[in-house]
């Protein structure tokens, strides 16, 4: 389980409180995805969500690095490509807890 630092944090702490109603383990293992993600992009998740969207102007402004980042996360794990997306989608889970959309990651079968 990551840190009482990084749970602490206002945007991490809200989409814990969207995971209440899973397992623990699950809970735990979403959480650990979330802070290895941090550290992969090297961003406070809290500095994540202050920018992807530009609160001024209304519109997001780092949407499309974010979008690309979490599916270059899930593929640094050596897994089918079914569980990168799952992955991913965790990653994308944190945003629209804290009120933002990241663009979505259609799966293999849906591609043409």
């Amino acid at each position: 389980m990551p840190g009482d630092e990084f749970t602490s944090k206002a945007t991490v702490a809200r989409y814990a409180q969207a995971l209440d109603d899973l397992s623990d383990a699950d809970r735990r293992r979403r959480l650990e995805t979330l802070s290895a993600f941090a550290r992969y992009v090297d961003r406070d998740p809290d500095q994540m969500i202050a920018e992807v969207f530009d609160e001024e102007t209304r519109k997001y402004r780092k949407r499309g690095f974010y979008t690309d980042k979490a599916k270059e996360f899930a593929a640094t794990y050596d897994e089918p490509r079914n569980a990168q997306l799952r992955r991913s989608n965790v990653i994308r889970a944190f945003f629209i807890a804290n009120g933002r959309r990241l663009l979505p990651e259609q799966p293999d079968w849906m591609r043409r």
